[in-house]
């Protein structure tokens, strides 16, 4: 009796264990991570209008294509904002300290992140694209 009970509390676990990992494999395969992205090699470097700030985009070439990472820059901070696949280049423009258009796309550098995989773009800050100033960098 006890060998029964201990059987199935060894299926019960073995069970739980397959379906955790099955559902966490799934969770990392559909929503991967911006911090897990590859390096690449720098493309341009554009310095905020009073310089406290700093994004650096990078061109990744992989077996999938080409892809841009936009990387911010405080301090000693480094955080992946923007991942754009299917290019090569990237415009930039300045909106103010912490806003940047990057290809078309408002970004605020302090709260937002686009991930072109993810097909959507979070805008938590409000930058909009009326506000873009029309001066290139």
């Amino acid at each position: 009796m006890k060998s029964n009970r201990l059987t199935r509390a060894l299926f019960v676990i073995a069970f739980l264990v397959v379906i955790f990992n099955t559902v966490f494999a799934v969770t990392e395969s559909l929503f991967p991570k911006m911090s897990d992205l590859p390096e690449g090699k720098l493309l341009k470097s554009y310095t905020s209008p009073g310089k406290s700030s700093r994004v650096d985009f990078y061109i990744v070439d992989n077996n999938l294509g080409t892809a841009i990472r936009g990387e911010r820059v405080i301090g000693d901070e480094y955080i992946n904002i923007f991942w754009q696949t299917g290019i090569d280049n990237v415009a930039v423009q300045w909106v103010d300290e912490y806003g940047i258009m990057v290809n078309k796309i408002p970004i605020s550098i302090r709260t937002d992140k686009y991930d072109s995989r993810r097909g959507t773009s979070i805008f938590s800050d409000g930058v909009l694209a009326e506000n873009i100033n029309t001066q290139n960098d």
